[in-house]
């Protein structure tokens, strides 16, 4: 089967640079109509409500507050949506106050800018709540410093806090209907997945492969965000989780196939789209008939025959025992990666010092807005948005096509009400640009920022250039000093996390065989670090030439040590249905192998320690794995 690494490179790959196509996130086939509505409705909201009170600025502050948060709702549980909003909601208040109480304080807001820059990165690694509040921090700063909003600091601070949670609102409006909505369609899409890939076999299997791994990770991640807040055991989630579950044991059981030389057949074909299709929402069906044969077959019957009475409600999942994370444990493993995080320490440097660079740009008054340069310097430098190089050539081409659109809008709409219609349909089509790229974001980002600052300031066309010079000068300012001068910036930053996959590998392979942790933990933990190599690996892609070319020297053993891991799943599945299973000293041989292979990446050294002794019987593929893993490193020697 072809890589999965193999083929996010042949994505990434193509007629353009890397740093012009770059996304972290699957590009969707259309644009989400719901979506596009939820986010311009959340906008324009407080506006519409504002004109209708006489004063249409008073909805400046809620509608940025609800376009924070409206561009951050990516899914999940509920109650991941709540908490990220508050995060957004508490660090965009809290920047409003401090950046109205620094107003006018000449160059001790470069002081001040820099502290609050230090804070933020601190609380950013944090989680994914505490990124986004990081970041709303540092932004409603900047505007509360330079621009003349007429709301008193605890009186802006709401308006800001309101319209986030009027775009919460507007995003769970479901819930009292259907308050596992967000799982419950996590599930279905994982099991679309599965169905896919039974359908696309014997062509397009490693992208199907992808998908449904990618699928099956944010399921989990959508039920676990859920299920911590749980006072306690909850029959419907614990269903999802064993629905999750057995659909890893059909993914295994249908890569054993390969080792067998067989392809599904379209009775297993039809059971899986049976249970795509009740997930989904239809009617129960008769229940296909599964053929019997090879321990392969057998274990790919046996596992969707198994996930086929789960889902029609034949069978009941075991209760399982779930213990909630204290509040106490959540904060000190915040703290840790606040304090020990050597990527944290790294970014609060550097944004702290573009930061400072960009506040003392503005405080020369070279331009009229100088306050966007700071804008661009923290948005460019978030470390979770993908590569900072990227970002800043996508912000720079973004931002040039977002102020000429801006600029005709200004040209051809006089000011008031009416800017509110051009608003709204940019504002529909932030999500779709999200989704695609940086670039294309800020492309519409662009225009609905012009037209809510021109929207107080009134300063016509003339705005949409002073914001691409201000946003250009911020871009040069990150590449200049946060990207160049740093070694990290020009180096592969793949040996680290290729390490830790191969580590989850070694205790999938004892778990899978009894020797370690559960199977079903042990796999997905596996495969969560072989999903975060494949997106550490896709970023580095888009860094310039020198730096990618020394990623792609790590693609062979990446697609080796998805072999190991592949050959693992297989082997588990065909032992579990009547293949001779491997003897406990098989395993352990193997396991240390690869954490030997793990150490020696881990740090720096050339891998070429511990041999693997061919292992005859049913652990053989995946010694032949491993062997071939260590020999690919030992290449690139």
């Amino acid at each position: 089967m072809p890589s999965l690494f193999q083929h996010s490179a042949d994505r990434l790959a193509g007629a353009a640079p890397g740093w012009l196509v770059e996304t972290v996130r699957p590009a969707p086939a259309r644009p989400d109509p719901v979506a596009m509505a939820r986010v311009a409705a959340s906008i324009t909201g407080p506006l519409l409500a504002a004109l209708a009170a006489g004063t249409i600025t008073a909805g400046l502050l809620p509608a940025m507050g609800a376009m924070a948060a409206a561009l951050a709702d990516r899914g999940g549980s509920y109650r991941a949506r709540a908490v990220r909003v508050a995060g957004i909601a508490a660090g965009g208040a809290a920047g409003y106050v401090a950046g109205h109480a620094a107003r006018g304080l000449g160059w001790w807001t470069v002081a001040v800018i820099v502290a609050v820059s230090v804070v933020s990165a601190l609380v950013s690694a944090t989680g994914a709540a505490g990124s986004l509040g990081g970041l709303q921090l540092v932004v409603m700063t900047v505007l509360g410093m330079g621009v003349s909003f007429t709301e008193r600091p605890l009186t802006g601070a709401a308006a800001y806090a309101a319209g986030a949670a009027w775009a919460l609102l507007l995003s769970v409006a479901g819930r009292p209907l259907r308050p596992r909505a967000a799982e419950e369609s996590a599930v279905a899409a994982a099991y679309g997945m599965l169905c896919a890939l039974v359908g696309r076999w014997e062509s397009g299997r490693a992208e199907a492969v992808a998908a449904f791994d990618a699928a099956l990770k944010n399921a989990y991640d959508t039920i676990m965000s859920a299920r911590s807040a749980a006072p306690g055991p909850d029959a419907g989630r614990t269903r999802l989780v064993a629905l999750l579950n057995q659909a890893i044991a059909v993914r295994n059981a249908l890569m054993s196939l390969g080792e067998e030389g067989l392809d599904p057949g379209p009775e297993v074909a039809e059971a899986v789209g049976a249970i795509a299709g009740v997930l989904a929402g239809g009617g129960l069906p008769a229940r296909p008939p599964l053929p019997a044969g090879s321990p392969a077959l057998r274990a790919v019957c046996t596992a969707v025959g198994e996930a086929l009475d789960l889902a029609t409600g034949n069978r009941m999942p075991e209760p399982q025992a779930f213990q909630r994370p204290g509040l106490r444990a959540r904060a000190a493993q915040a703290w840790e990666r606040m304090r020990f995080g050597h990527l944290a320490r790294v970014h609060t440097v550097r944004l702290a010092l573009c930061m400072g660079v960009a506040a003392a740009f503005s405080e020369l008054h070279w331009t009229q807005r100088s306050y966007w340069v700071m804008l661009t310097v923290a948005l460019v430098l978030k470390p979770d948005f993908g590569s900072v190089f990227a970002r800043a050539v996508q912000r720079g081409l973004g931002a040039v096509a977002g102020a000429f659109l801006g600029s005709l809008v200004l040209y051809a709409v006089p000011y008031g009400p009416a800017i509110l219609i051009p608003l709204a349909v940019f504002a529909a089509l932030l999500p779709y640009g999200q989704q695609r790229n940086w670039g294309l974001m800020s492309t519409f980002q662009v225009p609905v920022v012009v037209l809510l600052v021109d929207l107080l300031t009134g300063a016509g066309p003339r705005l949409a250039e002073i914001r691409l010079i201000d946003t250009l000068i911020g871009c040069a300012i990150v590449l200049v000093f946060g990207y160049l001068p740093w070694p990290a910036s020009w180096e592969a930053p793949v040996g680290p996390p290729f390490a830790d996959a191969v580590t989850a590998t070694a205790r999938y392979l004892r778990g899978a065989f009894g020797a370690g942790p559960p199977s079903t933990t042990a796999h997905r933990a596996a495969f969560d670090a072989l999903a975060d190599l494949r997106t550490v690996f896709q970023r580095a892609l888009t860094e310039p030439p020198v730096v990618s070319r020394r990623v792609t020297t790590w693609l062979p053993a990446m697609t080796a040590l998805e072999q190991v891991a592949e050959a693992t799943a297989a082997t588990a599945a065909r032992a579990r249905h009547g293949a001779p299973a491997p003897t406990g000293e098989a395993v352990e041989e193997v396991a240390v192998a690869l954490e030997d292979i793990a150490g020696h990446v881990r740090a720096g050294e050339p891998v070429c320690g511990r041999d693997v002794r061919p292992a005859h019987g049913a652990l053989e593929p995946v010694a032949g794995a491993v062997r071939n893993l260590r020999d690919t490193l030992a290449a690139r020697c």
